[in-house]
């Protein structure tokens, strides 16, 4: 029981983690959660995990990767492959080499090996902890390219790397060239074998569906396991489980080519499901973290080998190396080949600088770090584990840091809101030029169903606009269109189109409405302007009425009074409104009032003439849209983000489709 209350905590702290980003958004989630873990511990129900270094490497490495794999941009990779090559395993060997010669100069109180072994847990950078980052500040597109491929490809390495040194030392026997030959052959086998048990995963897939077994739940718990079965399977086979499942992520990011229904619906709940997977996971290391902390602080605190501040100006030390040979290495990537002009050293230094200090240390560092054995292979603890905890700990502290406050100042708040407003007018023109299309096959008979539809665009528009004069717009439409419906109804009154009585209810709802809004004394006035004798007697006479005839007559002045306000409306469309969206929305709900009251409840062949046409434009405007995300992806105004997000949007509309046809 006390675990399970333990894990729900812990998933509501996840949850909590992201309700306070939103109201402290200068401050990035991972330390958010951190803080949380350490609040954890603080309460008074507490359950003491115990962490099993495989289990966890199995718990949470192998998912991450897999999804990463997954969701790699395979021709960024290849058209960017020597940058991220270089740093995913140049800069990684280097760093474990570097840094581990220098962490045990530095600390001699860590073994050589175990040295090495932080050096390679500090090696990997987070692309996650980035793409939380970049949600404030715009990196560049194509660092940011070469950040998520360097995360997919040093995640394998720097873990493999990890490994053998963790074993070097466990052992107490390490061999280079040994150590070399293995590398090899496991890494090999663990790509090998990540992508046969793909194969033999499409296989079982294919050979259920022919069986007729589409069902969705089934599908997605198979691609749950999987990364969870490959990894057991390679570590069993004594092969790499890293790379067994990164090979069978990026196998798996060319499954979903060819769409047909079915697929189309899996993907839309592994988008899903693998979304909020993921969350939880990189939300639950650094919580973890938080747990792990407080003991560790006070263990390295009460630790009479290291001073306190000694420690805390460790951790700046690392940071600061690992910071600066990931400059160097930056700047000596930035050499131009053949006759390429060199640029700038100005604008070299800041795209180097950009790159080092997007290297945030995240969760693969966590990941490593807690997944330390807790002894050796002669039954002594591991040595300085606390302290190589604490190290790991203050360097992801300090470079998200520097990250959530140096990248800002160094990239310029403008550059984001510049890039984003382009994208977003770009997205805008998108589905305007969707709604013009549709505008295009409007017939009589289709015009409520094209509203319809249209009104789902310009909703879109209206979310993506952020229009400060917005709420001023629809508040004086909503009061030009009051003062239409009292305009008619006095006119109407005149011509004694309508009966008084009728009349003089209506406009003594309107003009409180105005009045409320305006707090214009003439709409206070006329609440019940009576000209004529004649006027006051048929208002007595109508107050006879029954309750069946006064709706009558009611319902016959509201169907005067909308068909008139949608006139107007359809004339500041003609004339060019200034919010044409918002327009277009009021006389689609006019249009829909006024179909209400005309409509017989036995009419159902119009509604069944609404349903198929609502469906055929519907189908139109998707088509319109994929055509026109396209063309704009190919004149480099929409980002290659940014048209995922589109047809994303697109994939869930063709959802919805389907699944009102079948």
């Amino acid at each position: 029981m006390e675990l399970f209350e333990y894990i729900l905590l812990m998933l509501a702290a996840v949850s909590l983690s992201n309700l306070v980003n939103r109201f402290i958004p200068s401050v990035s989630v991972p330390i958010i959660q951190i803080v949380l873990g350490m609040v954890i511990t603080w309460l008074p129900v507490h359950y003491e995990l115990k962490l099993n270094p495989e289990l966890f490497l199995l718990l949470f490495i192998a998912p991450l990767l897999f999804n990463d794999g997954r969701h790699a941009d395979k021709k960024a990779l290849w058209k960017l492959k020597k940058p991220i090559l270089l740093l995913a395993l140049g800069l990684v060997f280097v760093t474990v080499g570097v840094m581990g010669y220098f962490l045990n100069w530095l600390l001699p109180v860590i073994p050589l090996a175990a040295s090495f072994a932080l050096a390679a847990a500090l090696a990997p950078t987070d692309a996650v902890a980035v793409g939380a980052l970049e949600q404030k500040v715009k990196i560049p597109h194509r660092t940011m390219q070469i950040l998520e491929g360097e995360s997919l490809i040093n995640d394998a390495s720097g873990l493999v790397s990890f490994q053998f040194a963790v074993a070097a030392m466990v052992t107490g026997v390490f061999s280079f060239k040994s150590a070399g030959l293995s590398f090899i052959s496991i890494s090999l086998g663990g790509v090998l074998l990540g992508l046969l048990l793909t194969l033999v995963k499409y296989g079982v897939v294919k050979w259920l569906r022919r069986l007729g077994m589409e069902n969705v739940t089934l599908h997605m718990l198979i691609e749950i396991l999987t990364p969870f079965l490959i990894f057991m399977a390679a570590e069993e086979l004594g092969v790499n489980g890293i790379l067994a499942v990164v090979a069978a992520g990026i196998a798996h990011s060319f499954g979903y080519k060819k769409m047909n229904p079915e697929v189309a619906k899996l993907s839309i709940v592994s988008k899903s499901t693998w979304s909020v997977i993921i969350f939880v996971l990189n939300g639950l290391v650094f919580l973890l973290l938080g747990t792990q902390l407080p003991e560790i602080i006070q263990t390295i605190w009460n630790s009479p080998e290291i001073g306190n501040f000694k420690v805390i100006m460790y951790t700046l030390l690392l940071t600061a190396a690992v910071l600066g040979l990931r400059l160097i290495w930056a700047l000596l990537m930035d050499i131009p080949e053949g006759t390429e002009p060199r640029g700038p050293w100005q604008l070299r230094f800041k795209k180097a600088l950009i790159l080092s200090l997007s290297g945030v240390r995240g969760t693969i560092t966590l990941a490593s770090t807690l997944s330390l054995p807790f002894f050796l292979d002669d039954g002594t603890a591991f040595p300085a584990r606390d302290l190589i905890i604490f190290l790991a700990a203050g360097v992801i502290l300090w470079t998200l840091l520097a990250s959530n406050y140096l990248l800002p100042l160094l990239l310029g708040k403008e550059t984001k809101t510049e890039q984003e407003e382009e994208e977003i007018q770009a997205k805008i023109e998108i589905l305007r030029n969707v709604v013009s299309g549709l505008n295009d096959l409007t017939t009589d008979q289709n015009r409520l169903a094209t509203a319809q539809i249209i009104n789902t665009y310009t909703s879109r528009i209206r979310m993506l606009r952020k229009d400060e004069k917005k709420d001023k717009v629809q508040q004086s439409l909503g009061l030009a269109v009051l003062q239409w419906e009292r305009e008619n109804t006095l006119l109407a009154l005149e011509k004694k189109e309508v009966n008084p009585y009728t009349a003089y209810r209506y406009l003594n709802r309107i003009n409180r409405l105005l009045f409320m809004h305006t707090r214009n004394p003439q709409y206070k006035r006329e609440l019940f302007p009576v000209k004529h004798w004649d006027e006051v007697v048929g208002v007595l006479q109508q107050a006879r009425l029954s309750i069946r005839e006064r709706r009558a007559e009611l319902n016959s002045l509201r169907i005067q009074n909308i068909a008139y306000v949608i006139k107007q409306l359809k004339t500041l469309l003609t004339e060019g409104a200034p919010d044409m969206e918002a327009v277009n929305s009021v006389v689609l709900q006019y249009e829909r009032m006024l179909l209400r009251l005309t409509r017989s409840e036995s009419d159902t062949g119009t509604r069944k003439e609404f349903d198929v046409s609502m469906l055929e434009l519907a189908r139109v405007g998707i088509q319109l849209e994929r055509d026109h995300i396209q063309s704009m992806f190919e004149t480099g105004r929409l980002s290659r983000q940014g048209m995922k997000e589109m047809k994303r949007d697109i994939l869930f509309m063709e959802h919805d489709l389907r699944e009102e046809t079948s």
